[in-house]
């Protein structure tokens, strides 16, 4: 439509009007979701939501085993901020003034067997991903300080937290949902670490299928061997792993998500008394990230 009203503010004369005006057609008037075009892949073709579906069919993951995974996010989440886990997040005011305390995203009542109801959004009919097992399209904003050591004794800073390690990754655009694995696991390898040597998880859940793919593609020794030439590393502790809920019910603002996690996961490890955590997120474009944060003792945590 762009094109053709292009066209149309540079032809001259009724004739050539009248001639676009007989190429105009209806599809022209179809409108263009911004958000979903704005995360469709240019080199693969898929849009994020199909490249879970691509990893739901590699791993066999089931939907029932994606809505679960996604009830159990909500409640973790509600949870979460019961429990004051959520002290980061600020408060924030509406233009009509209208006070939002906690992210609204939340949904207490949200069940396998509500979420069993939904219908599939982007591989229809037979898709599995829906918006209720997927990461919710929101709006936020994260911020930590970063300093070196340097700065923290000329400063007399109190940091709680250190970086220990950071890996990036690039894999196949069609399964960018593993780029968790890619990235984490040299950090492991380096560290001479097991998955549940690692006190507490934070995957950044793009969709539910995506995080469940991750935990399969470890736990898997054929899978392992072919991309990362290695063993099997096992099965993630589910207990370890997103322990207050992730994207699925507090939303994946795209650009402050690896933010989030870190600086969320950092407050965990210092309200459970653990001493490492790893923060590792998913990049559209076949991308991974990964750090590995460790708690520093008696740093004055507020």
């Amino acid at each position: 439509m762009v094109r053709w009203i292009a066209r149309w503010n540079y032809t001259k004369g009724l004739r050539g009007r009248f001639r676009l005006l007989q190429q105009l057609r209806l599809q022209h008037l179809k409108p263009v979701i911004g958000l979903l075009k704005g995360l469709t892949d240019p080199t693969a073709g898929l849009s994020m939501g199909q490249t879970a579906e691509e990893l739901a069919f590699e791993f066999g993951i089931s939907r029932e085993q994606m809505d679960a995974y996604s009830a159990r996010s909500h409640l973790r989440a509600q949870q979460g901020y019961e429990q004051q886990a959520f002290d980061e997040v600020v408060p924030l005011v509406a233009p009509d003034g209208t006070l939002f305390r906690r992210d609204d995203g939340i949904r207490s009542d949200s069940t396998p067997e509500r979420l069993s109801k939904l219908r599939a959004v982007f591989d229809r009919p037979w898709g599995n991903i829906t918006a209720g097992n997927s990461s919710q399209v929101s709006d936020g904003a994260a911020l930590l300080i970063l300093a070196s050591e340097k700065a923290v004794r000329q400063h007399q800073l109190k940091p709680i937290a250190k970086i220990v390690d950071v890996q990036w990754a690039a894999l196949d655009p069609k399964v960018m949902g593993l780029g968790p694995v890619f990235a984490s696991t040299p950090i492991l390898e380096r560290h001479q670490l097991g998955l549940n040597d690692v006190d507490l998880w934070e995957i950044n859940e793009a969709f539910a299928a995506q995080v469940l793919a991750c935990i399969a593609a470890w736990n898997s020794e054929s899978w392992c061997q072919e991309h990362l030439h290695r063993p099997a590393l096992g099965e993630l502790d589910i207990n370890r792993l997103n322990i207050h809920g992730g994207a699925v019910a507090i939303g994946h603002p795209v650009g402050a998500s690896g933010a989030r996690i870190v600086l969320h996961l950092i407050n965990s490890l210092h309200q459970q008394q653990k001493n490492r955590g790893m923060a590792a997120i998913c990049i559209g474009g076949g991308q991974g990230g990964a750090m590995l944060i460790e708690r520093l003792e008696g740093a004055h945590h507020e």
